[in-house]
């Protein structure tokens, strides 16, 4: 009851103010009553299982609870504030904007794009990868502000929503940017190119190619594959066949190849060692047989990493098992070196 003197809701059956004190007048206000009632997607299903139960076709009593209240469930969860808030929260600020609370993100959402622009920047390094972090540290934080974490009053369960919301956005941020720059990749060199300004360690660029064009390559072009596994004749060596590297075209399809003198020598041409340099592993190979390249593959140079027992022994069939590649495997063309910053620029 409405107290008429300070207008305090009281307890129902009070004769008196607890607040003032004022006598108070018996039904002076109406009590509003609203009783629960069924959603309007739930009727039709309850109708549904009525007319079932009339034909004999459904049990009179569902075991366990039914399967109306069990889907009402599932939905008052799906379309529930919180859930809605957080897939609206996939951009940053956007929950809080569609509530009318954008103004209490509008810093930490102007640090996120700050630190996602740092982390685009230098992507390639640590640095990159750090400020890229740091930027999906900030986008859960949003996130779980926007309404997830206001129901939530246990340390244990608020920690599992906030490493829950941080895993989800680092498998969005690994997915979302394959799907919008289709076709872009990179990878680090692991060797030097001098003619180039190449060096070991830079983060290039990889633009995929279609058939077509991986079919007529030009000698010199950095292209991206992934190596096939080097081992020595007792099985104890191998080279790095688990992730895709950069490598270097030397020998194009139907030209022969070997190496004298650290240089690599193209259908009896010498070429330039400061532009198709040869890598450490095989500087100090001497080929006695030249090595024929087949059509529709390349002679891709490349540094592998090879580990051995004893001397390492690798003869012509192993250098071309590992070095003459399909041109189909041959995954994109690198076109600009992207770290270090003071020498990013596109590659002739």
């Amino acid at each position: 009851m409405r107290c008429v003197r300070c207008e305090f809701e009281n307890i129902p059956g009070q004769t008196r103010c607890m607040r003032c004190g004022s006598v108070l007048e018996a039904a002076s206000v109406a009590i509003p009553v609203h009783p629960p009632r069924m959603p309007a997607w739930q009727k039709p299903v309850r109708g549904l299982f009525r007319r079932l139960r009339e034909h004999h076709l459904a049990p009179e009593r569902l075991p366990g609870r039914s399967i109306a209240r069990f889907i009402g469930r599932i939905a008052d969860i799906i379309f529930s504030d919180t859930t809605v808030g957080l897939l609206l929260s996939v951009v940053p600020g956007l929950a809080h904007l569609v509530k009318g609370r954008s103004g209490e993100v509008r810093r930490h959402v102007a640090l996120w794009a700050l630190c996602l622009i740092l982390g685009l920047f230098l992507y390639g390094s640590l640095p990159g990868f750090l400020w890229i972090g740091l930027a999906i540290g900030l986008h859960a934080w949003i996130a779980i502000q926007s309404g997830a974490l206001r129901e939530v009053l246990d340390p244990v369960p608020r920690a599992g929503i906030v490493l829950a919301m941080v895993a989800v956005l680092t498998v969005l941020y690994g997915t979302v940017p394959r799907m919008a720059a289709y076709g872009l990749a990179g990878g680090h060199t692991t060797f030097t190119i001098p003619a180039i300004d190449v060096q070991e360690g830079d983060f290039l660029l990889v633009r995929r190619l279609g058939d077509e064009a991986v079919s007529r390559l030009p000698r010199g072009t950095l292209v991206q594959f992934r190596p096939t596994v080097l081992y020595n004749v007792h099985g104890d060596a191998r080279g790095q066949g688990s992730q895709t590297v950069i490598g270097q075209i030397v020998g194009l399809p139907g030209e022969t190849i070997r190496i004298a003198d650290d240089a690599y020598i193209v259908d009896g041409q010498p070429q330039d060692p400061n532009r198709l340099p040869v890598p450490s592993w095989l500087q100090s190979r001497r080929w006695v047989s030249e090595i024929s390249i087949p059509p529709a593959r390349y002679f891709v140079s490349t540094e592998y990493t090879v580990h051995g027992h004893g001397q390492l022994r690798l003869d012509d069939g192993m250098i071309k098992n590992a070095c003459v590649i399909p041109a189909p495997e041959i995954r994109g063309r690198a076109f600009m070196l992207w770290w270090p910053v003071w020498r990013r620029g596109f590659i002739e």
